[in-house]
């Protein structure tokens, strides 16, 4: 509960055409603050009467005077109020004494999350092997790390009728490459001071800027590098003779800008009041299907969680960056990318390079990782111009502008239809086995067509030992079919995980459990041993692997 959350992005590279910087945006946790000094969450049971004096039950849960609650939705029964505290309490107590309270479902405190700084580049398609492996100039033969963006758009380049919400810092929505894109609030006239649609905020023409609380979704462009890059990978104008092309030629871009200030830092309250925002406009017609979060790596949020929950009620999907620091979130949780393992709408993405292998700095998560897509020296839109970042929270965009594509198709999917399309039809590389659910990464074409990768012959890429346990990882593996032999003696008690299955039912996982001293035999301390598969149902075999046991 107490990890430092920081936005997932722009690891790498980053400068300026014109202006040369040297700024980087780094997800890795530090000694930046935590959560706000000056107020907590709070959720109320279902049952509370909430239509009493709020600030007196607030000062009633915390046990102290002078607090002021404030709702986070306008949803009625929702119960999610910002406790705003006084110097007579501190956050470590008021969350404490609100949990003894028998009204009160949950209190956390308000997290604070963080935004990266970035450094732009020169633009060309040819140059955005992201897109297609036509433009990739360093890519291995016979590798597609690319998502297939030249095939999809032979089937649909999007709707203008979807709208996908950054929910990051603010986007420079007058961009030459985005202004076509930018969602305009229908029922809003811009600059007559009145809230036109009665949806509680003043001149929303493009969305909101929580962190300031005001209606300029773009403030500066130092403090909007970020949004504007992943807001162009989403859905930069294409085929207009401009600098870059977003995933999706057609889309309308919603601007929620949360994340602010020289360090890109955010709240957990604001992130909720974005994602309330873009329910309630759903809600109200307009047709939000994608909220983008390029950003996360912190402590575990029931308000978080439960927002996501109720925007998957609301039919939006919400498409989330697995981070950059290297781990396995599966054992280390890194929020709100790990909500993907059980929120039917989150998809947790992680990042490949050119060359079809996992960036160096990104997370993984067999369970918690959904798939991966390209993330390393990704060409964009960044404030009047364009520029080149590296890092998950630019993977995260190519799989938001992939579901405005799936959504511009098949508009009748659900979210979770449409995460498991996406997920189902990734396409499995080596360098991701076992690491992200289906070990693939993202397609558009294929989510389009609905192919899914056909079997692979059998394939040994890793080996690992434990004192008792040697497990193999790889490609082709049959359930319940599958003989492990070391120097061509099958090994006993092969064991199948399921999870590990291929949408073509194929597995990337055996495990053998010989015991410790059979396993010491079988594989001496420091001796090569060679390693295959053999799948006696097809009568394939792989070719053999060599490996020591250290």
């Amino acid at each position: 509960m107490k990890k430092c959350l920081a936005v997932c992005a722009c690891l790498v590279l980053f400068s300026f055409v014109l202006i040369p910087q040297s700024k980087v945006y780094s997800q890795r946790r530090d000694s930046r603050q935590l959560y706000a000094d000056d107020r907590i969450v709070v959720k109320l049971k279902a049952e509370v009467e909430t239509n009493s004096d709020a600030d007196l039950m607030a000062e009633e849960i915390v046990r102290a005077p002078g607090v002021r609650a404030e709702g986070l939705t306008t949803r009625p029964h929702a119960g999610i109020q910002l406790i705003h505290l006084n110097r007579s309490i501190s956050v470590e107590d008021a969350v404490r004494r609100a949990k003894e309270d028998p009204r009160v479902e949950y209190a956390e405190p308000d997290y604070f999350v963080y935004a990266m700084e970035t450094v732009p580049n020169d633009p060309l398609f040819n140059q955005m092997w992201g897109l297609s492996n036509l433009s990739c100039q360093t890519c291995n033969p016979g590798e597609v790390p690319s998502i297939d963006a030249t095939q999809a758009w032979d089937i649909t380049t999007g709707s203008d009728d979807i709208v996908a919400v950054v929910l990051d810092t603010g986007v420079d929505l007058q961009h030459e490459d985005l202004a076509a894109n930018a969602w305009v609030n229908p029922r809003e006239t811009a600059g007559n001071g009145v809230d036109d649609d009665g949806n509680g905020f003043v001149d929303d023409i493009n969305g909101w800027n929580f962190f300031d609380g005001n209606n300029q979704t773009f403030k500066s462009s130092s403090e909007d590098l970020h949004g504007t890059h992943v807001a162009g990978s989403i859905g930069a104008a294409g085929n207009n003779g401009k600098g870059v092309t977003g995933v999706a030629w057609h889309v309308k871009i919603m601007s929620l800008k949360f994340l602010g200030g020289t360090q890109g830092k955010g709240s957990t309250s604001n992130a909720v009041r974005g994602i309330n925002y873009a329910i309630d406009m759903r809600n109200r017609g307009v047709n939000v299907r994608v909220i983008n979060a390029s950003w996360g790596g912190g402590s575990d949020s029931q308000a978080l969680r439960q927002a996501i929950a109720a925007a998957n009620d609301a039919g939006i999907l919400f498409v989330c960056a697995a981070g950059n620091d290297g781990n396995n979130i599966d054992n280390i949780p890194d929020f709100p990318a790990s909500y993907a393992t059980d929120s039917p709408n989150a998809i947790s993405v992680a990042a490949v390079d050119a060359g079809g292998g996992l960036a160096s700095f990104s997370n993984v998560g067999h369970r918690s990782v959904s798939l991966a897509a390209p993330g390393v020296f990704i060409y964009s839109t960044v404030p009047g111009s364009y520029g080149q970042l590296s890092g998950t929270s630019m993977s995260t965009p190519y799989v938001s502008g992939i579901a405005v594509l799936l959504w511009s198709h098949e508009p009748s999917l659900t979210p979770a239809q449409v995460k498991q399309r996406i997920v189902d039809t990734s396409e499995p590389l080596p360098s991701l086995v076992s690491l992200v659910a289906r070990s693939g990464r993202a397609s558009a074409f294929d989510a389009l067509t609905n192919r899914i990768a056909p079997p692979q012959t059998p394939a040994v890429l890793g080996v690992q030992f434990s004192k008792r346990m040697v497990t193999i990882n790889g490609f082709g593996f049959v359930d319940g079919s599958a003989i492990i032999e070391a120097d061509g003696t099958p090994l006993p008690t092969v064991s199948y995980d399921s999870s590990f299955a291929l949408a073509n039912g194929t597995l990337t996982q055996l495990t053998a459990d010989l015991g410790k001293k059979p396993l010491k035999r079988t594989f001496p301390a420091g001796v090569n041993v060679s390693i295959d598969v053999l799948n006696p149902t097809t009568g394939e075999r792989s070719h053999r692997f060599t490996t020591a046991r250290f």
